[in-house]
């Protein structure tokens, strides 16, 4: 069954927006005396204990240590622009205290990606001093941030003690399989055609890689974690977008002057079903929208069931963007700065967010932040009851944006990186 999701009228005007999350201007003064009172009482030396706000800010990055920045094993991680060199700055997400600094070669703007294995760091940083050869990874002791090994290489997926890394070079791509404690070489695959590789997960793991090679027609075959290629499939003639979404492969194709999108089942890569949504472009696009699969044309949405590629419901949005498990913020087509949180299973509003900015979601909980003249106001939403925006600090003027990282959010001021730590 197709259901039609109309996805509302929001009304009230521009400077406050009604529909729920966004604080009235009497809850803002509320908030703000509040502030003042607890810093009064905070400087007074009376032994009345003041009540705190969950989020409290437990540091500043000062320049050149610049966003943005990642997680993982309990670090926030950033890097330090030097103007000789480069390094890798560790920083305790609990206290703001910097653990360790490690060098970095070249000329890393900004830290990638990181995840932790056993007791070693893998970190993969972008390098502008070597445009043939833009990624490099490193390979460092959690707790001291000693170099292990290093390789010019992103990394694709981690399995067990093998990281399996892609890598460019001015000949010909490549991926392969390391050892995570020793960096050695397991195996080795080069690429010389056009390409696209995308991790396969299985109950959370790396179990393959799957690759889509480019000679005149789409072909796709699944790559075990060992570095032993399967069966080659055909994707359909004409095929436009490909993506891994869970268990499956989704491609957009045209046919009959149709836009089509078909799957294959991993990791047999079998046929498991062939639909045309009604898109109003040739352009269609693809992703995961947990636990359903997102096609999305133009301004309008599609979401597909991953049994048989039923569309569960459609709307018209202004972007939208998966917030993990049965949850998807949306915009409205209307006017900016409104959006929705809505369930993905059903396409139901759940709760409106009109002027909040997303930080990040740990699946959760939702942290949102709202920028108002010199402060910054910081809501939580609970996915499983998402019913309101809870306020749980205030702090200085963010820029950019900021990140959510554990209980570690980290946001862009005005003079360098405000580190907060956000209680349960």
């Amino acid at each position: 069954m197709t259901v039609l999701i109309d996805l509302g009228d929001p009304r009230g005007d521009d400077e406050e927006p009604d529909g729920g999350p966004s604080l009235s201007r009497t809850g803002r003064r509320v908030v703000a005396l509040l502030a003042a009172a607890l810093t009064a009482l905070l400087a007074c030396a009376g032994s009345i204990p003041a009540a705190t706000l969950p989020l409290r800010r437990i540091t500043e990055l000062a320049p050149p240590l610049a966003a943005p920045v990642v997680f993982a094993g309990g670090l926030v991680l950033v890097v330090d622009r030097g103007a000789n060199v480069r390094d890798l700055v560790a920083v305790g997400d609990g206290d703001g205290a910097v653990r360790w600094r490690a060098p970095l070669d070249g000329r890393s703007p900004e830290v990638h990606e990181a995840r932790q294995v056993d007791g070693l760091l893998l970190v993969t940083v972008l390098d502008t001093a070597a445009p043939d050869e833009p990624w490099s990874t490193y390979a460092l002791d959690a707790a001291t941030g000693r170099r292990r090994w290093h390789e010019r290489a992103y990394v694709l997926g981690v399995a067990s003690r093998t990281v399996v890394l892609a890598g460019m070079s001015a000949p010909v791509d490549w991926y392969g399989g390391w050892d995570v404690p020793t960096g050695r070489p397991l195996w080795r695959h080069t690429l010389d055609t056009s390409y696209r590789l995308a991790p396969y997960l299985a109950d959370g793991r790396l179990a393959g890689l799957v690759l889509v090679e480019d000679d005149g027609r789409d072909r796709v075959r699944l790559v075990g974690v060992d570095g032993v290629p399967g069966a080659v499939h055909e994707l359909p003639a004409r095929t436009s977008a490909v993506q891994v979404v869970g268990g499956l492969v989704v491609a957009a194709y045209e046919r009959d002057g149709r836009r089509r999108v078909a799957a294959l089942r991993l990791p047999a890569l079998e046929t498991a079903w062939d639909v045309a949504p009604a898109f109003d472009s040739r352009h269609v696009y693809l992703t995961e929208c947990a636990p359903l699969v997102c096609a999305s044309a133009a301004d309008e949405v599609w979401l597909l069931d991953p049994a048989d590629g039923t569309v569960r419901w459609q709307g018209r949005v202004d972007g939208f963007a998966p917030l993990g498990p049965g949850r998807v913020l949306t915009g409205t087509d209307e006017r900016p700065q409104a959006g929705v949180l809505r369930d993905t299973m059903t396409g139901e509003l759940l709760l409106r967010l009109d002027g909040w900015t997303l930080a990040g979601t740990d699946g959760r909980r939702l942290v949102l932040t709202r920028t108002n003249g010199n402060r910054t106001w910081f809501g939580v939403v609970d996915l499983a009851r998402p019913t309101r925006i809870r306020l749980v600090g205030v702090g200085g003027i963010t820029l950019d944006r900021c990140w959510l990282g554990g209980a570690a959010v980290v946001c862009q001021s005005l003079v360098g990186l405000d580190v907060y730590r956000l209680a349960d």
